[in-house]
């Protein structure tokens, strides 16, 4: 009879162990994916990945360039840009890359970003002669209208809406005007274009504004290190307080960045040239690659399922 009890309690405890194990919070199966562009050269793919590097799943598959996807903001679908009809055009698909639909007829787009209702999307447009601007779109309709004015800049005018769509934060160069210098501040201002606020005022590049999924914090990328055209990940207070340097000055103003649905860790591409991607811990500075990549690929444009 003990036998058999110690035995029992021995079977009881391995039964739980791996139902424990089953059940975890972080089990790769319903974790919140990094979209990315994989390329391999002349084609570039969008893939989905767990961030601990697991599930790795590729979504587009075509011989055109597939890049910048963007997260609706529920989660279940993906914009990105494709020239496989053959100028650039923005495209939204399901979230398992079925479905994928062209929402754009002209002139040539990129750079989709969800505005938080998940009807629109914002992206850029070029007239491929010098000029670039920035339009929404319609999901339902395809309709599109005019968001900025056409600039000879593609950079400065990114919008990067908060989480409640009430404020948009972006890179200003009025400071630089004014001080003829080569600077430029993240302002924040109201969706309508009210209440224009500089969060920043050194004599540095600080650009690429990105809000936390909370929208009480504010990422971007800043040269105030010292060395013009290399930047370091920062973060700040929707107010512009509280500035923490998260890296060393080692990137370019190429790279993209996105934060976790927690809040507590970044995505963000080395550069698209150098291409891959890593995921930065907010609280303790800890960095770790996405995945690991044969030669000739490169990894870049992460974006976090909400």
């Amino acid at each position: 009879m003990r036998s058999f009890r110690r035995t029992y309690l021995v079977w009881l405890m391995i039964i739980v162990f791996l139902m424990s194990g089953c059940t975890q919070t972080n089990s790769p199966t319903n974790c919140k994916k990094i979209a990315f562009v994989l390329s391999s050269g002349e084609n570039s793919d969008i893939y989905v990945i767990c961030p601990d590097g697991s599930q790795l799943m590729q979504l587009t598959d075509s011989p055109s360039l597939d890049i910048t996807p963007a997260w609706s903001p529920d989660g279940t679908k993906i914009a990105f840009a494709s020239s496989r009809t053959g100028n650039s055009h923005i495209y939204v698909m399901d979230g398992n890359g079925g479905n994928p639909t062209k929402l754009t007829s002209d002139y040539e787009n990129d750079f989709p970003i969800w505005l938080p209702s998940g009807a629109q999307i914002a992206f850029r447009t070029t007239d491929a002669k010098g000029l670039w601007w920035w339009r929404i779109v319609t999901i339902e309709n395809s309709q599109v209208v005019q968001f900025s004015e056409p600039s000879y800049d593609f950079f400065f005018q990114t919008p990067a809406w908060s989480p409640d769509g009430q404020k948009i934060a972006y890179m200003s160069l009025e400071e630089q005007m004014q001080r003829n210098d080569g600077s430029s501040q993240i302002h924040t201002k109201n969706s309508d274009g009210t209440n224009d606020v500089a969060l920043t005022s050194d004599t540095w590049a600080n650009i690429n504004p990105v809000w936390s999924p909370d929208g009480t914090k504010i990422a971007f990328l800043s040269e105030r290190d010292g060395t013009y055209n290399m930047f370091a990940l920062y973060i700040m207070t929707k107010e512009g307080t509280d500035i923490q340097r998260l890296t060393k000055p080692i990137y370019s103003e190429n790279v993209t960045l996105s934060w976790s649905p927690t809040g507590q860790e970044i995505a963000i591409d080395r550069d698209i040239a150098i291409g891959n991607i890593d995921i930065i811990e907010i609280n303790t500075g800890f960095k770790k690659e996405l995945l690991s990549l044969s030669a000739g690929k490169r990894s870049f444009s992460p974006t976090w399922q909400p």
